[in-house]
């Protein structure tokens, strides 16, 4: 595509220079390309008619009284970090280093008094063509943010909503379904204190039905509490990893030690349960598959960010050899969770080594 096609319609151009020739020679160059033609005397002039036209490009001569090209490019570009200005400079003495100072200040091009028409007209278009591509792609940088928020903002709500579900889920297994299985146990117990007195081998096979509704019921009381551990409401994201800790080295012999830094502020919930499910599946992993000693968890909490560091000195492994399908499966969950906030999940591990899980979950 030529530069012609990408310029926009009538580009405004400020011509500045402390010589009216020099700025009506600049002016009969460029006149019939049919660009919208401004003009100042010194520096301070151009950058009061930056602010008022936003031109699309500055012409300028470095020696000038008030302000001097230099001075004034420096200013603009400190100035209008967020619109890109190029800034064409020149002049008339040049001992060999004013292109270097022109460009140390932030000038996009030079060029050498007197002026070659045919190069400068040349030069105006190329410089022109490089502020469209930039103009196109700040936008189109704008809008992949726009886009990348929008995404994000979507993830985060439908991690929230399935949250809300597991919750909704784990109330009516406890609630309704459990009350149910309670019921039914009541009513088959004193179904069979009335057995003893007709028939007591009945009474034996009710009595193994009434095992069984226990063990259903025990059985549901686990999955809603894997679904939405009620602790995490009533207690916290602290109290129930260092309840878990304890439980680890309890259950497994493993010696488990929680350490914690900063203050943890109010954590949204799927945040909350993303960090409980994280932790689980290490501390779980650690169990099963490490054959550890001991493991630590280290939660940081800083203003805008959660870290958390599993550590265990078991045998680790490569996580690059896909061996384990179920340990690698829990990963990949631990993976989908962290990417669905925006964060990071590493893990450095290698055969002998033990294994360290990071995971950093943003708070803003």
């Amino acid at each position: 595509m030529s530069p012609e096609k990408l310029q926009p319609d009538r580009p405004t151009i400020i011509i500045t220079d402390d010589r009216r020739t020099s700025r009506h020679m600049i002016r009969n160059i460029l006149e019939p390309e049919g660009y919208k033609l401004l003009e100042a005397e010194n520096g301070k002039e151009a950058l009061e008619l930056c602010q008022t036209h936003q031109p699309d490009l500055l012409l300028m001569d470095i020696v000038m009284p008030v302000m001097d090209g230099l001075e004034a490019c420096k200013l603009l570009k400190k100035k209008n970090n967020e619109n890109f200005i190029p800034v064409l400079m020149f002049t008339a003495f040049d001992d060999g280093s004013e292109a270097e100072k022109s460009f140390q200040a932030g000038a996009s091009d030079f060029i050498n008094k007197p002026i070659n028409p045919d190069e400068l007209r040349h030069r105006v278009k190329r410089l022109l063509y490089l502020k469209n591509l930039e103009k196109n792609r700040r936008e189109a940088e704008k809008e992949l943010q726009t886009r990348h928020d929008k995404i994000q903002f979507l993830s985060r709500k439908v991690l929230s909503a399935y949250e809300e579900e597991r919750v909704r889920l784990a109330r009516e297994l406890h609630d309704e379904v459990g009350m149910s299985l309670t019921t039914l146990k009541l009513n088959l117990q004193l179904l069979s204190n009335e057995l003893v007195k007709c028939c007591f081998q009945d009474k034996e096979k009710l009595d193994g039905i009434v095992e069984s509704v226990s063990e259903l019921q025990g059985a549901i009381r686990n999955k809603a509490y894997f679904l939405r551990p009620p602790a995490l409401n009533d207690f916290g994201l602290l109290a129930v990893i260092d309840n878990m800790v304890v439980e680890l080295s309890k259950h497994t012999g493993i010696q488990g030690k929680l350490e914690t830094t900063g203050s943890p502020e109010i954590i949204p919930v799927e945040i909350e349960t993303a960090l409980y499910r994280c932790i689980q599946e290490a501390l779980t992993n650690a169990a099963r598959h490490a054959n550890a000693d001991n493991v630590s968890v280290k939660i940081d909490f800083t203003s805008d960010k959660v870290i958390v560091n599993v550590t265990d000195d078991g045998t680790g492994f490569d996580p690059h050899v896909e061996n384990s399908a179920n340990k690698h499966l829990g990963l990949q969950g631990m993976q989908e969770r962290v990417d669905l906030l925006n964060g990071s999940l590493e893990i450095n591990s290698s055969p002998g080594q033990g294994t360290n899980i990071q995971v950093i979950i943003p708070l803003v």
